[in-house]
């Protein structure tokens, strides 16, 4: 609109002034074309294909070949990285195959928890009239408070359970096979180990002597000393040492040699549960399942806490002997290898370009590979390539693990059900499997770390193909943007947060399970802060006033403030990032479209490609502010048709046209108001020194300040008036004199012209020249005489 106005005045000067006039625009006519230039005619009113033929900026095309180019190797890349995602997906889902294990650590769990019972009273009346004559277990695993009844669970729930027989005299056939819980048979023995705490001195000893009759005392150790229960990777951890006290005990044996052995082994004043070293008793035993072709090792462990509680965890990890049994599998693992050679094979040829480049360009290869692997998304390549380079190693060691338990099974000691040779074989046999089993459970721990790993690197490819959509990339970009503001964030958000989990367990560390140690209080942290509330808990221990005030508060200051904050974050990113996606964005399926059409169009002779066209327009050197219509741009790139040329500078133009209209975000508005406001008040101040304040208005109230102004800008437009026309009087006099100068100008190369060609020498010359330096001060002089003339035209100037 304002390029607009000015043509239409610019139009009316001329008219006024006459075409002689307006054959020779005036000096402000050239300063204001010479400021707006080419923008100076109206586009909006033109169409597309019009403002095409006027030409389009080098810049802007080679920016948009350049985004197009990066697009459809987006589009490419896009179907080999979902590819690899689902691929590896249903791998890990056909390797660790989670339901079935859940299923047997859940049976395995349940029945060591609730069947094997101890503390036996003879049966009723009632039980006896309905044929059952066997004692009633009136405790199970949830009642051993104690070590009598650690001992009790062993000798009268465990080990009887395992055996198949409560209480059998009578000797097992070795070569009968027992199915224990109708799919799982166990196999050899139990191990039974002890774990021992180093002795140290009490932190007492005088009472610890007196009271206790403590010579010694052992530390206490965290998890062992809190609720938490130990975790697989933990026990696995610990491994059985040799000096830690072990018994084995083979179901071979019938239950009169078995049942010394437990009373020996497990009574409170045996010699080899150590009442003050011990720190936890752990059974072990294998168990196969023939349906599934797996073996599974329960772990019974109680851990003795020196606050004199006694915690048990049962643990029932399966291993399968076949690693391989489904097409499906073997058909995911095959395409994700050829799916990961394949980012291999592209980033050997990206590194080889990167070297011979380095080479000619004389830097160090190393170098120059280093900055090309420090970029994001090519830093996630590298990672990726790591990943499952380490993630096929372990995954080989695991199968080679899986083929060597599979032949201890199958070889002498374990071909039948009960182990057979002499007690120094069994116990080989037995330790030689429980340790095998143990190392290749870690290994499958270990894959299992490593594939969680994969599982976030493989969609973060996904991500980079996402990268050079526009609309795909509004995630990422979205987090690109907030990164920092929910770093900064995250950092007061868990200050506070760790304030009150730490406020809880002082509060209610004591009584309350989820508050008892710094893990579990954050964790219940998090869940009131998802929703989940603890009142009823805390009430009961803390009181309703103190509780009350530790949950209300952390609720509004962490439910309530903060993590609206941290919304308000990523949503105002998130409009920012949105309102930079042009409306001429495509989507996805069109995309995709777009990327077949022409590549079909290229097959057949008809098109170029994205990139014979960029790297032409870069090798003709265009100056970025270069106009390029599309005849010329067919003269620069050979082989290009009409048809393209117009639709690449089309596409330019578009894209110019989306980035110049781009909204703002929610915080860059606020910002561009407040400047705006901010300017506004500094013109105000100007405008009252400029005129001074109005006596009528200072005595106003509301509207006063707006009289105020209106009286300013009324009085600076007449000064304004009054400077302009003093400065057109200026010019017109300034015009004289500049024509006055440019005759004598013309008078002195006359002058020259002639002395030079009548040979007269320079000094002669100058003497002769006072006439023309009269002259001149005659030109530039006042009414009064005295002289005008500029120091570079005094006379030892004007003689040199």
């Amino acid at each position: 609109t304002h390029h607009h106005a000015a043509i239409l005045h610019h139009t009316q000067e001329r008219e006024e002034r006459g075409p002689h006039e307006a054959h020779h625009p005036s000096l402000l006519e050239h300063e204001h074309l010479a400021m707006v230039g080419e923008e100076v005619v109206d586009e909006t009113d033109l169409s597309m294909l019009d403002r095409v033929n006027k030409g389009v900026q080098a810049e802007e095309v080679i920016g948009y070949l350049t985004s197009e180019l990066s697009e459809d190797m987006s589009c490419r890349s896009l179907p080999q990285a979902i590819a690899l995602f689902a691929c590896f997906i249903v791998s890990c889902l056909m390797a660790e195959e989670p339901t079935l294990n859940y299923s047997t650590r859940s049976l395995l769990s349940e029945i060591l928890t609730e069947d094997a019972n101890f503390a036996y009273i003879p049966g009723s009346q009632f039980q006896r009239d309905l044929g059952a004559d066997q004692d009633v277990g009136m405790k199970v695993l949830d009642n051993a408070n104690t070590r009598q009844d650690v001992h009790s669970w062993f000798r009268l729930g465990f080990f009887p359970l395992l055996q198949g027989s409560f209480a059998s005299d009578q000797h097992v056939d070795a070569n009968t096979t027992v199915m224990q819980w109708e799919y799982l048979s166990a196999i050899g023995g139990v191990r039974l180990s002890q774990e021992l705490a180093p002795l140290e001195e009490c932190r007492s000893p005088g009472l610890a002597k007196a009271l206790a009759n403590f010579d010694s005392c052992s530390p206490a150790f965290h998890f062992r000393s809190t609720p938490l229960s130990p975790h697989l990777p933990d026990i696995l951890a610990r491994e059985v040492k040799e000096e830690d006290p072990v018994r084995w005990f083979y179901f071979s044996e019938d239950w009169a040699t078995i049942e010394p052995m437990i009373d020996e082994t497990l009574r409170p004043n045996s010699t080899w549960l150590q009442r003050r070293r011990s720190e936890s008793v752990r059974a072990a035993v294998p168990l196969y399942n023939p349906e599934l072709h797996t073996i599974t090792v329960v772990y019974a462990e109680f851990f003795f806490a020196r606050s004199g509680k006694q915690w048990v965890r049962i643990l029932a990890p399966s291993l399968k002997l076949q690693v391989y049994y489904k097409l499906t599998h073997v058909v995911a693992d095959v395409v994700c290898l050829i799916l990961v050679l394949h980012i291999f094979f592209s980033e050997g040829k990206e590194v080889r370009v990167i070297i011979i480049e380095a080479k000619q360009r004389r830097m160090a290869p190393f170098k120059a590979i280093f900055r090309h692997f420090t970029q994001f998304w090519n830093g996630v390549d590298c990672m990726c390539m790591i990943g499952f380079s380490v993630l096929v190693f372990y995954w080989v060691g695991h199968i080679l693990n899986a083929e060597t338990l599979k032949d201890m099974l199958e070889g002498e000691a374990f071909g039948q059900r009960t182990m057979i040779g002499s007690e120094m074989e069994k116990q080989q046999a037995l330790e030689a499997l429980l340790d095998q089993v143990e190392l290749s459970l870690r290994h499958q721990l270990t894959v299992a770390y490593i594939r969680s790993v994969c599982l976030f690197l493989v969609p973060l490819r996904m991500f980079k193909a996402f990268s050079a959509q526009a609309r795909l990339s509004i995630l990422t970009r979205t987090f690109a943007v907030c990164a920092v503001d929910v770093f900064h964030f995250l950092l007061i958000f868990f200050t506070l947060f760790m304030s009150w989990a730490v406020a809880g367990i002082v509060l209610f560390g004591s009584s309350i399970e989820e508050f008892a140690d710094f893990e579990r209080a954050m964790n219940t942290c998090l869940r009131v802060v998802l929703g989940e509330i603890v009142w009823h808990e805390v009430r009961e221990e803390a009181g309703p006033i103190v509780a009350g005030l530790w949950l209300w508060t952390f609720c509004f200051v962490n439910s309530l403030v903060v993590l609206n904050m941290l919304l308000a974050i990523i949503m105002d990113a998130y409009s920012d990032v949105k309102s930079s996606v042009g409306a001429h964005s495509e989507t996805l399926p069109q995309q995709a479209w777009e990327t077949y059409t022409c590549w079909r169009a290229r097959r057949a002779g008809l098109r170029m490609s994205v990139k014979e066209v960029l790297t032409a327009l870069e090798a003709s050197s265009l100056s970025g502010e270069a106009l390029i219509t599309p005849a010329s741009f067919c003269t620069l790139v050979p082989g290009l048709s009409k048809e393209q040329a117009e639709e690449v500078l089309t596409g330019a133009l578009q894209d110019a046209d989306d980035l110049e209209r781009s909204t703002h975000s929610v915080s860059g508005v606020i910002k561009m108001v407040g400047a705006v406001d901010t300017r506004v008040k500094a013109m105000n101040r100007s405008l009252l020194c400029l005129v001074g304040p109005s006596p009528a208005g200072s005595k106003r109230g509301g509207s006063g300040g707006a009289d105020t102004v209106l009286h300013a800008v009324a009085a600076l437009a007449e000064s304004f008036r009054e400077h302009q026309e003093a400065f057109r009087h200026h010019q017109l006099d300034t015009a004289q004199k500049l024509a006055k100068m440019e005759e004598f100008m013309h008078l002195m190369a006359d002058h020259g012209r002639a002395r030079s060609n009548s040979g007269v020498g320079q000094r002669d010359f100058v003497r002769r020249t006072s006439k023309s330096r009269a002259e001149l001060g005659e030109y530039f002089s006042d009414p009064e005489g005295k002289s005008r003339l500029p120091p570079c035209l005094s006379a030892p100037c004007y003689d040199s």
